[in-house]
């Protein structure tokens, strides 16, 4: 009795267990950019699973022409995304981003943003919003 007890304990512990979601690591981040220039700032967060995408989403923007955003490793160093162009109108947009070298899950990745295309048509171009790398 005590046997048929503990398997269908394990059994349930095993159930639950399985049926657990691991929700990625959605963090907030600002820029704000002049003309010609990348935003400095470090904005980091760790991926929590192996999906071979990113999700951009400005949720404010102030400024005029486009900037772009992509995902670097934690230094800033080397790209791991295709780059994705943030203009006035698309708060709230949720822009899907796919890698182009290999995302891993548990490292610490780092959203950088610039007007790598002289686009920005105003002095200034700020955009909040969150990201899930």
């Amino acid at each position: 009795m005590k046997k048929k007890k503990l398997a269908v304990l394990l059994s349930l512990m095993c159930l639950a267990m399985g049926s657990m979601t691991v929700s990625a690591e959605t963090k907030l981040f600002t820029f704000s950019i002049e003309k010609g220039l990348c935003d400095p700032s470090v904005w980091t967060a760790k991926k929590a699973d192996s999906e071979q995408r990113a999700y951009i989403t400005p949720t404010s923007i102030v400024g005029s022409g486009r900037i772009w955003a992509e995902i670097y490793d934690s230094r800033g160093v080397t790209s791991y995304t295709y780059a994705t162009g943030i203009e006035p109108g698309e708060a709230n947009v949720r822009k899907t981003v796919d890698y182009h070298r290999t995302g891993y899950k548990g490292a610490t990745y780092r959203i950088l943003a610039c007007d790598s295309h002289d686009e920005v048509t105003s002095n200034s171009f700020q955009v909040s919003g969150r990201w899930t790398p």
